[in-house]
């Protein structure tokens, strides 16, 4: 008879052998696709090259490599990188009904939410859900109620100013990142939260110490790490995020967050009866209700609105995605326009035609009615996309072009890459606003701009963006100037990794007209 040992040995063989097929079969995916892709580690994938380098120079490489379209490993998941905008147009556009879905939400964030009894939001909603919630809150951004939220955002551009004024007078250049960054939390939370505390004047609160928080301990790396794990662990991954969820500082800063706003929420809905109601995004959620959908008829009341939870995750994802992408394209604007100051003065000129031809003008007006101001901010996502690539799921086995994605494929799309790209940019390293005059946008494949997306899983959030900065531009630039000094960086040092952002910051200096 066998020994024990032999035994255990002969187990340990099979359990090698099964390993090691597991492998072979699940990193043979591509290769039976026929998609190209670069070497693996055994378990790590190509994870470990993207840990070491970053996400967007990991697609550079490969596709210069490989072309226009090649996939790779998480661990044993399938990821295709997709940079031509031929398949881009199907998968966005035309074919959007078979990738309804964005990357999946990591397990972490789905615990910290479970915990809290929040909502989902809209960032990782799915399916048929997705749909119902995005035409409720759809009319959300309509332009009149975008007009009902200017007074907020007026007032913390105000508050902009004021410290503008005093970094002036000091005469000393300043980290931009840092003011623009403190000025969208305070409108976000505001907006979005019904939070009225100064915090570019050093204002505090419980609410806005939890989001300060929580955007300083979020981390692409430890997002890399899960996907990786999620492949061989998944069930310990469950419960191992439950415990990061119960004991990490990112779970707390959504207790709060959390807590604070059903608080909110129930406050209004016991004073609804004095008829006084806040104009923000808050309150537009809590009136919200879907239009009709003639395909549905049956459809009752409840499936037309939005529960508490729900507003609480939606109010936390246009958090979540209108603070840091704000702040970076005023930031990079900022900066652009102080070292091509032949560009600001067009600018700033633009700006004063209007106002001489509309004596009075709202500031919302003027926003929206300065084409140069567009061309301007438009050129400056080019350059700095706040989102240097976006992610998508397939839900449907499909073949586009040739290429074959199996339902659960993730793909992602190299926004940064396809906008810095020569092929369909002349010298796209050079800061060129008059790209997006009618006459420059002519023949040019719509594909080959996309900072908030394309097609109908598109930045709900982007015009509400765009006002914002619009309107914070024409108010500094009517009193100031950005100026280049001796600590402005040109070129910048970036960190580009799922946001993208200046190393050592962006030191410019303001200066009164």
């Amino acid at each position: 008879m066998m020994s024990f040992f032999a035994i255990l040995l002969l187990l340990i063989t099979l359990l090698l052998v099964y390993c090691c097929y597991s492998l072979y079969h699940a990193y043979g995916v591509l290769k039976r696709l026929g998609i190209p892709h670069p070497p693996i580690t055994p378990f790590m994938g190509n994870g470990i090259e993207i840990l070491k380098t970053s996400s967007t120079d990991f697609q550079e490489k490969w596709l210069a490599k490989c072309g226009k379209v090649f996939g790779y490993y998480l661990g044993t998941k399938v990821s295709i990188v997709v940079a031509d905008l031929d398949i881009l147009k199907e998968i966005m556009i035309k074919q959007s009904d078979k990738f309804v879905n964005s990357d999946a939400e990591p397990q972490i964030m789905i615990e910290i939410r479970r915990n809290n009894n929040m909502g989902s939001g809209l960032i990782f909603q799915k399916g048929e859900e997705w749909k119902r919630v995005r035409r409720i809150v759809t009319p959300t951004f309509s332009s009149k109620k975008l007009k009902l939220m200017m007074p907020l955002v007026e007032k913390g551009i105000n508050s902009l100013c004021s410290v503008l004024e005093d970094i002036n007078k000091k005469g000393q250049s300043v980290n931009i990142p840092k003011i623009y960054s403190q000025f969208t939390l305070e409108t976000m939370l505001a907006v979005a939260f019904g939070s009225e505390v100064n915090l570019l004047k050093g204002e505090g609160s419980a609410l806005s110490e939890a989001a300060a928080g929580f955007f300083t301990d979020l981390s692409e790396p430890l997002f890399i790490w899960e996907a990786i794990f999620d492949s061989y662990f998944p069930t310990l991954l469950k419960y191992l995020s439950a415990l990061g969820a119960r004991t990490l500082p990112l779970g707390k800063h959504m207790k709060v967050i959390n807590d604070t706003s059903l608080s909110i929420i129930k406050s209004r809905r016991e004073q609804s009866h004095n008829g006084d109601k806040r104009e923000d995004f808050l309150q537009l959620l809590m009136d919200a209700e879907a239009p009709d959908d003639p395909e549905n008829e049956s459809s009752i009341k409840a499936s037309r609105v939005l529960t508490d939870k729900q507003i609480v995750g939606l109010c936390f994802d246009f958090m979540l995605a209108g603070h840091d992408t704000t702040s970076s394209m005023l930031a990079f604007t900022s900066y652009l326009l102080a070292i091509n100051p032949h560009e600001q003065e067009q600018l700033c000129q633009a700006i004063d035609d209007y106002y001489q031809e509309n004596e009075g003008a709202s500031l919302y007006d003027a926003s929206q009615n300065i084409p140069y101001l567009d061309w301007v901010l438009h050129e400056a996502l080019r350059l700095y996309p706040p989102g240097p690539t976006t992610a998508r799921v397939c839900n449907e086995t499909c073949t586009i072009n040739g290429v074959t994605f199996l339902k659960g494929f993730r793909f992602d799309i190299p926004i940064l890459k396809i906008h810095m790209s020569p092929e369909y940019w002349d010298q796209p390293e050079v800061f060129n606003p008059k790209r997006f005059s009618p006459e420059g946008k002519e023949g040019r494949n719509p594909q080959a701009y996309i900072p908030f997306g394309s097609g109908p899983r598109s930045c709900i959030g982007m015009r509400f963006a765009l006002m914002e900065a619009k309107a914070c531009l024409v108010s500094i630039l009517r009193k100031y100037r950005f100026e280049r000094s001796p600590d402005t960086q040109v070129p910048l040092k970036m960190v580009v990794a799922a946001l993208q952002y200046p190393k050592d910051g962006i030191f410019i200096k303001i200066a009164k007209v």
